[in-house]
Parts: C-alpha cells; sequence; structure tokens
C-alpha cells in the first residue's frame, strides 16, 4: 500500500494505545506541508476508528488503510494533509 503514496514522514505507534498515536500523528502533521503523505503504524485495535473521528474534525484526509494480519495486529494508515485553515 505503501508503495502507492510518497511518504513524508512515518510514526511508530506500535505498542501504545488511545490516545498516543492520534497525539502523535497531530504532532507529526504540524511539521508536514499540504499535500505531504504521513504514515502511521499502529497495534491499537481501536486506532481506525480513532483516526476516522479524528480527522473528520481536520483538514487532513485518510487516503490509504491497511489491516494487518496476526497478533497483535500491525495496521497502516496513510494520511495526506491538507490546506490549513
Amino acid at each position: 500500500m505503501t508503495e502507492d503514496f510518497p511518504i513524508s514522514v512515518t510514526v511508530d505507534a506500535r505498542g501504545t494505545r488511545c490516545p498516543i498515536p492520534l497525539l502523535r500523528a497531530k504532532q507529526a502533521l504540524k511539521g508536514m506541508n499540504a499535500g505531504d503523505h504521513l504514515l502511521v503504524l499502529s497495534t491499537d485495535p481501536s486506532a481506525k476508528s480513532d483516526f476516522d473521528a479524528m480527522l473528520a474534525h481536520l483538514p487532513h484526509e485518510l487516503v490509504g488503510y491497511q489491516q494487518g494480519e496476526g497478533q497483535p495486529r500491525e495496521d497502516s494508515f496513510v494520511i495526506v494533509k491538507g490546506e490549513s485553515a
């Protein structure tokens, strides 16, 4: 999946639980330019719904998601940074 996007920054939030993956992603996005792609790696089973809820209120967009296999499950999220208000 990541080969489809030019990843600018990677956040490794594996082994953490909500809200840490969200906070790390938001912090990384602050230092990025509009159009840049952020890859977030997470083992938190609630991360997908958490990111969906967070991004509904921000100008950024989830453009890639891959649910991992195995235990612990490692999910990958690609977020493109939107224009700041």
